[in-house]
């Protein structure tokens, strides 16, 4: 099998682990915003794959044909899907390019970085003190980034528009869903949603660019 050598990147389909640091591959890397994630082979002195941001390589470089250190992406969503990947709450596109290795679903590629985000309504968080740290964090990768409503994907912030005015809608009525929910259940006091839209908008100017 050729390794090719992509000049272009390819766009795949992956999920990330996700809290306030950031984004995480499934084996805990961290995938640090405006930095590529370069894959490194160690298979050879620790008996471990794993991708690692700017590494050097102690083995050889990755990806190779003959084994199974990269960054991996599936070709499609569906493929995420059936695989049973979506259900880690977070995924996206994502930019491969370098040395590629291409699978009948998916790419090893030698470097990458996100293309945008879709976040699960479970995924989000209620507090505002949550969503605001994490979504602030989110917005360092510099990338457009969706709720991926059942019915819709809802915009939510966008690389050189900020925060999205039917994104906030969304979130305040989830929120507003929640509120009632806990007040039913345990009598508490009606949330506040001005202060909460208040806050996001402030949190990153909404038209800030790069």
């Amino acid at each position: 099998m050729n390794v090719p050598d992509y000049i272009s990147p390819i766009v795949g389909y992956r999920v990330w682990q996700w809290d306030a640091a950031g984004l995480k591959s499934l084996n805990d890397e961290p995938w640090s915003p405006g930095r590529r994630i370069v894959a490194g082979c160690r298979a050879a002195s620790r008996g471990l794959i794993i991708a690692r941001a700017e590494a050097a390589h102690d083995a050889h470089d990755a990806p190779q044909a003959n084994c199974t250190c990269c960054v991996y992406a599936a070709k499609s969503l569906d493929h995420l899907r059936s695989a049973g990947y979506e259900r880690f709450g977070i995924h996206g596109e994502v930019y491969l390019w370098g040395k590629v290795v291409e699978h009948e679903r998916g790419w090893r590629a030698q470097l990458a970085y996100p293309r945008n985000l879709f976040l699960s309504p479970d995924a989000l968080p209620f507090t505002l003190a949550e969503i605001q740290s994490r979504l602030k964090t989110l917005t360092t990768y510099r990338i457009d980034i969706f709720a991926a409503d059942p019915k819709r994907n809802i915009p939510l912030w966008g690389k050189d528009a900020g925060y999205s005015p039917d994104g906030l809608d969304y979130l305040i009525e989830r929120r507003r869903e929640h509120g009632r929910a806990l007040r039913s259940a345990k009598n508490s006091p009606r949330m506040a949603t001005s202060s909460w839209r208040t806050a996001l908008r402030t949190a990153t100017p909404l038209n800030r660019k790069s």
